[in-house]
């Protein structure tokens, strides 16, 4: 990409697609995405939830599912906000995700200030990011991870 924008692999909220057109609305699906040599955690305590958040974290044979996006370069700044980047909220991370059978670069956001041990989520949450990762189709496994993560917290 120029530098008039990006990509983006959003992994959490940001996969439902409300959330994404209202923080970037410029912003383009370009399909589903894997990170690999991650997982899905979450250790960081949201302000906006009041609950844990989700981050990715290197884990060697693991793979995270996201939706990739084409962003502006003023809804990357927007999404700077929205992840609180000026407050050690998240970092911008550059990531390789793979897209249609290729590997593409991709900003992607990570907890600054991890907690030692996963927070748990609302219900509320969880269903936002089930509920985009179906919307942008991403792989019935995937979807059964997240399926299954309320019980995980004991929410189900």
């Amino acid at each position: 990409m120029d530098d008039a924008g990006a990509r983006y692999f959003a992994y959490g909220s940001n996969l439902a697609p409300r959330i994404i057109d209202a923080w970037c609305p410029a912003a383009h699906f370009l399909g589903p995405a894997r990170l690999d040599g991650f997982r899905l955690a979450f250790l960081r305590r949201s302000h906006r939830w009041r609950a844990g958040a989700a981050d990715v974290v290197p884990a060697p044979g693991h793979a995270v599912w996201g939706a990739l996006y084409a962003l502006s370069a003023a809804d990357l700044d927007a999404l700077d906000h929205k992840e609180f980047v000026a407050h050690s909220g998240y970092r911008r991370r550059q990531v390789d995700v793979e897209l249609d059978g290729r590997r593409v670069d991709a900003a992607t956001y990570e907890v600054v200030d991890k907690a030692r041990d996963e927070l748990t989520p609302k219900l509320e949450y969880l269903e936002l990011m089930l509920a985009g990762a179906r919307e942008r189709a991403l792989p019935a496994a995937w979807i059964a991870e997240l399926e299954a993560l309320p019980a995980r917290f004991g929410l189900a």
